[in-house]
């Protein structure tokens, strides 16, 4: 594996070399649309609420344009990993449309629960998405993605700590048009795509229909499963957007956009990755305190009993840390993802002024029908049972002589079974549902020469439920736990010696339900002044913006039983939050080349519930954890030489405060399930760089690529000691989901093949470092076993267009591949601690295909 040091001398040093680093993702595509003039293109963004040349935004800032999405295969927020420095993108856990999205260091949370905000803001045509597990759906008409990095608390409203990222979908042409689209790969890959254009009619009028399917079977092989079609990682998608455009004059613009999705399939496979063996981790001691290291459950000398099997033939019980291309899971059942969404946006032109209205509402539904976490299929092994069956298959002598057992009895129970159970090891379904409805007013000032401003005003509801049983078996050491002192006495010593299976499960069902709403409101504010006009060389932008939000969660179960009682009043609980936010930004354009920035900036992540808190108590209710906040200080460069060579970079430092730790806790009073405490205990820094170029180097050919470090330092970690009390574990923990390195390089060519027709061949190699998805040791036994894998990725893609195929003009054929060499790397894992086990999942295989395309 490639070094990560190793790797980005090499990219730095071949950046000055050829002068190569990617400017943004969006120019990768420059190459492809301006070959035949030899120069970049211009590229035009709205980060900032109006169209700007991206050379002469002073933000940190990566676009993706529609010709270069298409060729790269880019549809959803899971395919943006490569595209930006310091952006990685992970897939979710428990449903298809989740995505952990990591910007400079700061990642979305993990747990996909509805009571977290992610620090990611994730937007489709300018509507924020409230849920990451509602975030990646199929996009299907794309015109622009844009990428940005740092706190976007001014414009883009609270959180966005860590950066945004902005779907923009087509606007329907003027002119009638139909696109059809229709492919094959390897894994039985089929899809195909329609988009049709009306064209311009009823004095402004346009529309456009765009329908997408795409199925695909499963990339590892279920050997409990007959059809590859429900292997892990198959999904059959069908989704449509309706567009309409109505602008009857210069001043008025009414757009609405209708989008749906429907993924149905089953996740990708989960292998077991390491197996506790019950031998105590023994204890920490940090900043003066000592801290007992969680002791996860045998569950491999559970395995390791004559009694334990695997009920399927061909499965087994060893776990791996290398991909598996067949395992077992008997609980892999399908899941359903429904999302849906419109939009209606009203602009219309006063003057001097602009004003835009957004409304929007977006659902989405979860249906999980079974999830197998282990990969084993099904177990049979020894199981605490009634109290009649303790001592079932000790020997008739123990019994009779220690126990004092008549020996009809004695020999009775001697005869019996010890008594045992099936389970997986760790099985859980879902069901969850989300609601959002959002208004935003903007007043944008127009055709300004010195002075630029927009005003705002937001307002923002959700509410959703989640109903999330979970069948599990926890390894107990009956010796310890059963057979001990203080329930037999001085005929314990004789008991454990003699143990027929010491080692048993004890099967727990607990369930989590609850219902989640949420409120928000925000005023804000922007403005740009040049003292020598638009076109000046000194810029200073200020901007404010100042959010209330209000939480409310309702728990009616967190455990074997519903609530009752007075647990109904302490799992229902509201808590609200507010903070201001903003940026102060200075650029200076030294020359038509040469734009300078420096930004100060501040953002705000809004507190909220842990469905998963443990015990709750009288004194420790459902418990709110607060707001967290960021300040960040980044001073960049833009440049452009002769149209044919960008080059831009960043440097930032940032300072995160009160952030929100999670702490384990017992979800029972046994501590056989396990939750967790969400509290505002932490400080982290974050430095960093990144660097962007593209080099045009003739009509031909062009490279570009990006490279983008991060490195993080927990200030505070505040955790409880085993005398409870408080202190700093920063210096032993690890940061979660951030690679400290990523990087890509392409080499692109386009050229003319006869008549009208071209070629278009890209070739691309991404890289991430690896990264800790568990990053607290004393909490996290298989730390190790659950880390993500550092991964380089080769992809390719060949695509010729501009040919006429038995008379049939605009025909076009793409042939890709991703992940070339193979690579296996993991991209999610859970260490679920004292349960005694952690699980892993891998990236995607080699996957290739071809497309053909005809345009009428």
């Amino acid at each position: 594996m490639i070094q990560p040091i190793r790797l980005s001398k090499g990219l730095l040093l071949a950046g000055i070399v050829t002068i190569f680093m990617s400017e943004q993702a969006l120019a990768q595509n420059a190459a492809a649309e301006t070959a035949d003039s030899g120069k970049l293109e211009e590229i035009v963004v709205t980060a900032q609420k109006r169209e700007q040349n991206l050379q002469q935004t002073p933000l940190a800032i990566t676009a993706v344009t529609a010709v270069q999405a298409e060729l790269r295969g880019i549809s959803e927020v899971k395919d943006i990993a490569s595209l930006a420095p310091n952006v990685v993108v992970l897939q979710g856990t428990t449903n298809a449309t989740a995505a952990v999205v990591t910007i400079r260091g700061i990642a979305t949370a993990a747990d996909e629960s509805q009571g977290f905000d992610s620090p990611i803001g994730i937007y489709q045509d300018g509507v924020y998405i409230a849920r990451s597990s509602a975030a990646s759906n199929e996009v299907a008409d794309i015109a622009r993605i844009e990428i940005l990095r740092g706190p976007q608390g001014t414009l883009f409203g609270r959180n966005t700590t860590g950066g945004a990222v902005n779907f923009i979908t087509r606007e329907p042409g003027k002119d009638a048009m139909l696109k059809v689209r229709a492919g094959y790969g390897n894994y039985n890959l089929m899809q195909a795509r329609a988009i049709a254009d009306t064209g311009e009619f009823g004095g402004g009028l346009r529309m456009s229909f765009g329908f997408v399917y795409k199925r695909r079977n499963g990339t590892v092989d279920n050997l409990l499963q007959p059809s590859d079609s429900k292997d892990p990682g198959s999904y059959r998608t069908i989704g449509g957007r309706w567009a309409a455009v109505y602008e009857p004059s210069d001043t008025l613009k009414i757009t609405n956009v209708f989008d749906y999705t429907k993924v149905r399939g089953v996740l990708p496979a989960t292998q077991l990755a390491a197996l506790g063996d019950g031998v105590p981790r023994g204890t920490t001691t940090v900043d003066g305190g000592v801290f007992n290291n969680t002791t996860p459950g045998n569950v491999a000398a559970f395995f390791a009993q004559p009694s334990t099997s695997i009920v399927e033939a061909g499965c087994t019980l060893a776990p791996s840390l290398t991909r598996r291309s067949s395992l077992c899971s008997e609980g892999a059942f399908d899941y359903t993802d429904k999302i849906w969404g419109d939009m209606l946006r009203i602009e219309a032109g006063l003057g001097a002024v602009k004003i835009r209205s957004t409304t929007a509402y977006r659902e989405w539904e979860n249906i999980q029908l079974g999830t197998d976490l282990d990969g084993l299929g099904t177990i049979r092994g020894a199981a605490l049972g009634a109290a009649s069956t303790t001592l079932n298959g000790f020997p008739a002598s123990v019994l009779t002589n220690v126990l004092q057992q008549p020996a009809g009895t004695a020999a009775f129970l001697a005869s019996q079974p010890v008594n045992s159970a099936t389970l997986s090891l760790f099985q859980t379904d879902n069901t969850r549902r989300n609601k959002q409805f959002s208004q935003e007013i903007e007043i944008l000032s127009q055709d300004t020469d010195k002075f630029e401003w927009v005003l705002g005003g937001f307002f923002f509801h959700e509410s959703g439920t989640e109903v999330n049983p979970q069948r599990f078996g926890f390894v107990l050491d009956t010796n310890a736990a059963v057979f001990n002192s203080t329930n037999f006495g001085g005929a314990a010593p004789f008991l454990q010696a003699t143990n027929p299976a010491r080692y048993r499960v004890a099967l727990q069902t607990p369930t989590l339900a609850y219902a989640a709403d949420g409120t928000s409101y925000a005023i804000y504010g922007q403005a740009s002044y040049r003292p020598d006009g638009k076109d000046g060389r000194l810029g200073i932008t200020l901007g404010l913006r100042y959010s209330w939000d209000e939480k409310h969660m309702a728990r009616t179960q967190n455990g074997p039983t519903p609530f009752v009682g007075a647990d109904i009043g302490l799992n229902d609980q509201r808590a609200k939050f507010s903070a201001p936010t903003g940026n102060l930004t200075v650029d200076y354009r030294a020359s038509d080349d040469v734009n300078l920035y420096a930004r100060i900036a501040r953002g705000y992540r809004s507190g909220g519930f842990n469905a998963r808190q443990g015990v709750v108590t009288a004194t420790l209710p459902l418990k709110a954890f607060n707001n967290e906040t960021i300040w960040s200080y980044e001073a960049g460069f833009k440049t452009e030489f002769a149209q044919k060579f960008r080059l831009n970079g960043a440097v930032f430092y940032n300072v995160y405060s009160d952030l929100q730790l999670a702490t384990f806790s017992p979800t029972t009073a046994g501590g056989a399930a396990v939750g967790t405490i969400t509290s505002n205990v932490g400080k982290t820094s974050y430095t960093g760089f990144e660097l962007e170029s593209q080099y045009q180097i003739n009509e031909i050919f062009s490279l570009d690529g990006n490279v983008g470090y991060t490195k993080i330092k927990f200030l505070e970690y505040f955790q409880p000691d085993i005398t409870g009390t408080t202190r700093n574990i920063g210096s032993i923990v690890k940061p979660g989901y951030a690679p400290e390195w990523t990087a890509s390089i392409a080499a692109n060519a386009r050229f003319p093949i006869g008549g009208d027709a071209h070629a278009t061949l890209r070739v691309g190699y991404n890289y991430s470092s690896d990264f800790f998805m568990f990053g607290n040791p004393i909490a996290a036994p298989f730390i190790q076993q659950t880390k993500g894998d550092a991964r380089g990725l080769l992809d390719a893609q060949l695509k010729l267009d501009g040919f006429t195929i038995g008379g049939v003009k605009n025909v076009s054929l793409l042939v890709w591949a991703k992940n070339l060499t193979n690579e296996e790397y993991r991209v999610r894992s859970v260490d679920f601690g004292q349960l005694g086990f952690a699980y892993t999942v891998y990236g995607e295989p080699r996957t290739f295909g071809a497309t053909l395309e005809v345009t009428f």
